[in-house]
């Protein structure tokens, strides 16, 4: 009866590290994605700037960069100059970048855009029902999003300029520019 307990209890103690060696494997970074290879969710939100609204749609042609953000959030300051350098690059070109206040007040991200710097298409998901839709696992996360409207890349966790200009460039000059 005890060695039945103690070989039991060191299968469980067995399956719990081999759990968590796989768990800690995988780069956060990459986590996959359902949304990945889809459709990206169509959106119309209020603008940050106001009078107006951002809507995904509009868009349809051209490769979109979709990031949410936060004011409160250290990550999304750290990584605000990485796409605010990839706006400056690509504002003129077929490319457009849509900031997306997630769980922040609309007062606090106008501010941070002001502090920090803008002038890309900014939304407010009020509700956060459009992070939800995209799979949205925590903020930053930046989405890539081919000519045709598939979503063909996300990034979790604050992106630098190189990832970013990779993510673009690979849209752009991929099979077809998709």
């Amino acid at each position: 009866m005890i060695r039945a307990a103690r070989v039991g209890a060191i299968g469980a103690i067995a399956g719990i590290v081999i759990v968590l060696a796989l768990g800690f494997r995988y780069d956060p970074h990459d986590i996959r994605s359902a949304t990945v290879g889809k459709p990206a969710p169509a959106f119309a939100l209020p603008s940050l700037e106001g009078g107006g609204t951002v809507d995904l749609a509009s868009y349809r042609g051209k490769v979109v960069v979709v990031n949410f953000f936060a004011s409160w959030c250290i990550p999304c300051k750290q990584e605000h100059a990485a796409i605010a350098s990839a706006w400056s690059r690509y504002r003129t070109a077929d490319v457009v970048l849509i900031g997306t206040l997630y769980q922040d007040d609309a007062d606090a991200g106008r501010e941070f855009m002001r502090r920090l710097g803008g002038g890309w298409p900014t939304a407010i998901d009020g509700d956060g029902r459009v992070a939800l839709s995209f799979g949205v696992f925590g903020i930053p996360e930046t989405f890539f999003i081919s000519r045709d409207g598939v979503i063909a890349g996300r990034h979790i966790g604050p992106i630098d300029e190189e990832t970013l200009i990779a993510g673009i460039e690979a849209i752009r000059t991929g099979p077809a520019g998709r």
